[in-house]
């Protein structure tokens, strides 16, 4: 099972959000199709030139009003609870 990520979005009047992450977009990456050994390409990122944007199960902090800048994260300043190792990590 997959743990659940605490939201970090933080509302105007300093309220943390009670929600959780739901879904993770990465923008600018590098994706590579490489075959396997059951004859499927399978794809990764082996680069994130950008940043992430992380959708909550709250409605409210997910709002894309000018594209909510409080739930865009460049891949440094992710919440270390939301583990995407090997995703845009060289090698």
């Amino acid at each position: 099972m997959t743990e659940v990520v605490p939201c970090p979005f933080t509302f105007a009047n300093g309220r943390k959000c009670p929600g959780h992450i739901t879904r993770v977009e990465i923008y600018k990456c590098d994706v590579t199709w490489t075959p396997h050994e059951d004859g499927k390409w399978r794809p990764s990122v082996t680069e994130v030139r950008s940043h992430c944007h992380l959708f909550c199960s709250e409605e409210a902090a997910t709002l894309r009003l000018d594209d909510n800048g409080g739930m865009k994260f460049y891949r440094r300043y992710l919440p270390d609870s939301l583990d995407l190792t090997g995703i845009g990590e060289p090698g």
